[in-house]
């Protein structure tokens, strides 16, 4: 959770604003002693998160997410969502 806050704080930062999806890190420690990171950034859909993953520390990591968030352009990044209502209004008129 503290790694999670700490990828969203880079991500509003390298962005110059607030990402509001949801993120997900994972890791991954092998035998040999290496340490394998991934996140997973659900940006407009659930099923297929834009995933980067790097292998190294923890350090290392957020770095390379800061600057892949900058090469990847999502600063550019928007999405939006729209819902219809409607109100009783509008059932109530015959016309």
């Amino acid at each position: 959770m503290r790694l999670e806050t700490e990828i969203r704080n880079i991500i509003n930062e390298t962005i110059n604003g607030k990402y509001i999806g949801k993120l997900k890190v994972q890791k991954e420690d092998f035998d040999d002693g290496t340490t394998l990171w991934a996140l997973f950034l659900y940006l407009d859909m659930e099923m297929s998160p834009l995933i980067m993953a790097y292998q190294g520390s923890e350090d290392e990591f957020k770095e390379f997410i800061r600057k892949e968030i900058k090469s990847r352009k999502l600063e550019m990044v928007s999405f939006w969502k729209a819902e219809l209502e409607y109100t009783d209004d509008e059932f109530d008129n015959d016309e």
